[in-house]
């Protein structure tokens, strides 16, 4: 019979499912804490993005998405041409889905076959997804929360912007639990 049972732990609650068995009792988690970024994480994962490109003089669109992929902020610098929007959704959804880096991806998919080298994925090169630097994912605790992905300069310098925004959540964290 199942008999559900919570737990309380210092993230929130936990319902558990307890199922008998001949052997004892397993427990099953239903229900998990997970975080998610709001509107104030956002800005500053996009301002972060924004105050690197300006300081290197990059024109670029920055994109911030949700851990689905789906656009929470997206701002196109003035002068940065106009399919870096698109590029830079795509790095952002790409990253948040697969949770690795566009810059990983890329590299999978750009396997050289010359000298036995391994087989390409090109198969990838089709799906639509962004396979190109510049998309890295928002993991907190070793959950995907969300993704940053920057369009408008070399692949290497995308990344970089991106790589920037990321850090600063991060180091933003890091000064709220050193305060609790």
């Amino acid at each position: 019979m199942l008999q559900p049972t919570t737990q309380t732990t210092t993230h929130g609650v936990i319902i558990m499912s307890g199922s008998s068995s001949t052997d004892g009792e397993s427990t099953t988690l239903l229900l998990s804490n997970s975080y998610s970024l709001t509107s104030t994480a956002s800005q500053l994962i996009l301002e972060a993005a924004i105050h690197e490109a300006i300081s290197n003089a990059w024109q670029v669109t920055v994109c911030i998405s949700d851990a689905g992929g789906v656009p929470l902020h997206v701002r196109r610098m003035d002068g940065a041409f106009a399919a870096s929007y698109e590029i830079a959704v795509g790095k952002a959804r790409t990253a948040a889905l697969f949770r690795k880096p566009t810059g990983v991806l890329e590299d999978s998919a750009n396997v050289n076959t010359s000298n036995g080298g391994a087989i390409s994925r090109t198969a990838l090169l089709s799906a639509p997804f962004v396979l190109m630097r510049g998309g890295v994912p928002l993991v907190i605790n070793g959950q995907c929360v969300g993704a940053v992905g920057v369009s408008g300069v070399k692949p290497d310098e995308d990344e970089r912007v991106a790589m920037t925004a990321c850090d600063a959540l991060l180091s933003s964290i890091g000064s709220l639990n050193s305060k609790i």
